[in-house]
């Protein structure tokens, strides 16, 4: 007999993920057989000649346990690799409840008096669903959706709540445990317009859940949601049609806007959804296009989803690309600004390689070398603007202009708010003797501004403010590295100088901008990358933009176009997330 410990922490501290999972997944939907032996047991119980062991049976049987035990077997791993996260569990009813109603629609005027019966039945399924979760070591507890959907007057979960209920008992199961809580597509009493009429039926589908739970809820910060299905024999996501249509396109973005949602393909360009989406025969809910309504409700609460397979279950929990995403503002907000796109020894005339990126919250420097205070200045910024310094090794063309940005910021704009400056182990002591050879009576000044120093290597990341920035070894010089840094759902990835190294596929995978270095066009160099090199790595990553060019580049950038989603920007130029 298994033991677990139960123990109580302040769950508000962690990431929250919710996964919803789709009863097409979980269940055999579309299993006539399976269905009509489901239905069969269902009248019988209904008439006393089966018992409430053989209608579970009958449950059990439509359940696709293979499936199931795959998901929490993930999630458990994942769990124990991230005891920060808080993990919640939603499923749909599948054929367990849309096949029952669709059934009883059909000999019943009024589902009124059968309700209970319904909610008897998915309640088995979910007794069930936390018993596997159990067994494969989740600490799961089964919750029921009606004490959560009982407040709204209908369930669309985007009207107010009219009542008061009181929801302290769920909000410690959900907010202060260390459990995983399993909410599933339910029926239940809500109320109607106003609080003094009666209470009517009404069918809670599992999608509508994750809203609720965000409104029920204000200081639940739900970090992601994965919706898991499937489209079968196709890739998993939202299509902008029917996927069985021939000229249906898969949608891999949704950006939702305060005045316009836009959606975009596989190859990043704009596409329209067409509100004749998918509807099952086997549903009684609103399929694709009512998800896909609580999808952009949710993108509106400023949490980012995604649709994905289950076969992509771990990749999402990672953050990665796959399925569709439905992005909030939150996650649009990002700019990379390319202040300088040239080599050590200015090829072309351009400027030292240096990037601005720009969060909703934080404004970060890539490498600071010596053109980037003139760059600055030049694309109509301040050094003051600038919250930290990444720097990616100690060449002087990457970090050579911190001592001139501490020199105007001390003496000039007269910055007040600190700075921080991250890089390589060593990096202050770098910074610090480079300022002194040039300035040495001002470097030995106090500056009006505080400065801290944080080292980071690939074991050792940084995190600060809801930006993860992890280091990957490099093959330039001993300490030279790229970067990954994530801001909510957002990757951009970095790699400062390198040459080819298997390094490069982690860094820049699935990253919504991949940053590379491309000294030479086709000289092959050790420590740095070629043209022929980057279009063998440049479709990992959603967009990709290439720096650092050297003479050889120079002479070739008018004649290399036409690559989709790769882009040598100008000096000046900036790049939307």
């Amino acid at each position: 007999m298994c033991k677990q410990e139960s123990c109580v922490s302040t769950v508000n501290q962690k990431n929250v993920i919710l996964v919803k999972l789709g009863g097409s997944l979980i269940t055999y939907k579309q299993d006539e057989n399976r269905i009509k032996e489901y239905i069969l047991a269902i009248e019988q119980f209904r008439c006393g000649t089966a018992s409430l062991e053989e209608l579970t049976s009958t449950i059990s049987n439509l359940l696709n346990t293979s499936t199931l035990k795959e998901i929490f077997r993930t999630l458990n791993i994942y769990i124990q690799s991230n005891p920060s996260s808080k993990v919640i569990v939603i499923h749909g009813a599948g054929s367990i409840g849309h096949s029952l109603v669709l059934h009883l629609l059909k000999t019943e005027t009024d589902l009124e008096f059968v309700y209970p019966l319904i909610k008897l039945a998915v309640s088995i399924q979910n007794h069930l669903i936390t018993g596997i979760g159990i067994q494969l070591g989740l600490n799961a507890i089964s919750l029921s959706s009606h004490q959560l959907m009982l407040g709204y007057p209908t369930d669309k979960t985007s009207s107010p709540r009219i009542d008061a209920t009181d929801l302290s008992t769920l909000e410690t199961l959900i907010l202060n445990t260390d459990s995983v809580p399993i909410f599933f597509g339910d029926v239940g009493l809500t109320q109607k317009s106003h609080v003094d009429l009666p209470g009517e039926w009404k069918v809670f589908s599992g999608d509508l859940i994750p809203t609720a739970l965000v409104r029920s809820f204000k200081t639940l910060q739900i970090d992601k949601a994965i919706f898991l299905t499937q489209v079968p024999g196709k890739m998993t996501g939202i299509y902008s049609k029917d996927p069985d249509l021939a000229d249906a396109q898969f949608i891999r973005r949704i950006e939702v806007g305060s005045k316009a949602n836009r959606y975009y393909n596989v190859e990043n360009s704009q596409i329209h959804f067409h509100k004749d989406a998918t509807q099952s025969k086997y549903d009684v809910t609103d399929a694709m296009e009512g998800k896909l309504r609580n999808l952009i409700d949710l993108a509106h609460q400023n949490v980012t989803s995604w649709v994905i397979g289950f076969e992509e279950f771990d990749k999402a929990l990672r953050g990665e690309l796959v399925g569709t995403r439905v992005l909030p503002e939150k996650d649009l907000n990002i700019k990379a600004v390319f202040l300088g796109r040239g080599d050590a020894f200015s090829s072309g005339g351009f400027k030292s390689a240096s990037i601005l990126l720009e969060f909703q919250n934080k404004t970060i420097l890539l490498d600071c070398g010596p053109h980037t205070l003139q760059a600055l200045k030049a694309s109509g910024r301040k050094s003051t603007e600038i919250d930290w310094i990444l720097i990616s090794h100690f060449h002087g063309d990457h970090f050579g202009g911190i001592p001139y940005f501490l020199l105007e910021s001390t003496f000039q704009h007269q910055r007040n708010k600190p700075l921080t400056i991250i890089g390589p182990p060593g990096i202050e002591k770098v910074v610090n003797d480079l300022f002194t050879s040039l300035y040495k009576r001002e470097s030995s000044k106090t500056r009006p501004f505080p400065i801290k120093y944080r080292e980071i290597t690939p074991a050792k990341p940084y995190d600060e403010n809801e930006i993860i920035i992890t280091a990957y070894q490099m093959n330039h010089t001993p300490e030279a590295q790229g970067y990954r840094i994530k801001s909510n759902s957002s990757f951009i990835a970095y790699t400062g100088d390198t040459g080819w190294t298997e390094n490069l596929i982690p860094l820049i995978s699935d990253a919504q901008l991949a940053i590379l270095e491309c000294n030479f066009y086709q000289s092959q160099f050790e420590t740095h990358l070629n043209w022929q090199e980057i279009l063998n790595v440049y479709h990992l990553a959603e967009k990709t933009a290439i720096i650092h060019l050297g003479a050889e580049m120079v002479a070739e950038i008018d004649n290399l176009v036409g690559k989709k989603n790769l882009y040598i920007p100008l000096e000046g130029q900036t790049i939307r997330i």
